[in-house]
């Protein structure tokens, strides 16, 4: 089996998978990490020097090479879930779990990290994105609220 985490930034998709894993004892990837890794650079810098296209084919490409694993939890980025082919992919390879925080929490726990994210440009560009991808993310399989 596999699980998908999705949610917003700052949702905690990281802690949560690492956790669930921990506890099903499989294997645990965070797609955030593996773009970091194949790129050699932090997400904010392929952000910039590369540009969003670039970041999310890269995403995609990582995701899809998640279908040969059998078992797993797959952290993935929060814009990940808001692409119809990764949707159509993570509905047929495993099980969403779209972790649910309200925006409060959100820009609380993104605020003191803000310039590491590169989609945290102010705060009502935030706003504005997580009503975007709200629509999205209800699409998963399990709805977790996290408090």
């Amino acid at each position: 089996m596999k699980i998908y985490v999705i949610g917003f930034m700052g949702a905690g998709k990281t802690a949560v998978g690492q956790e669930v894993s921990r506890r099903l004892g499989v294997p645990f990837f965070d797609l955030d990490e593996l773009i970091e890794a194949a790129e050699g650079m932090p997400v904010r810098e392929i952000f910039a020097e590369k540009g969003e296209p670039h970041f999310r084919r890269r995403e995609s490409d990582l995701l899809r090479s998640t279908q040969h694993l059998e078992h797993g939890v797959i952290a993935t980025g929060g814009g990940t879930f808001t692409f119809e082919e990764n949707i159509q992919f993570v509905l047929a390879h495993g099980i969403s779990v779209y972790l649910q925080a309200p925006l409060p929490l959100v820009m609380k726990r993104v605020g003191a990290k803000a310039a590491e994210r590169p989609m945290f440009r102010d705060e009502i560009a935030v706003r504005d994105l997580y009503q975007y991808r709200l629509r999205y993310y209800k699409m998963a399989d399990v709805t977790l609220d996290i408090r």
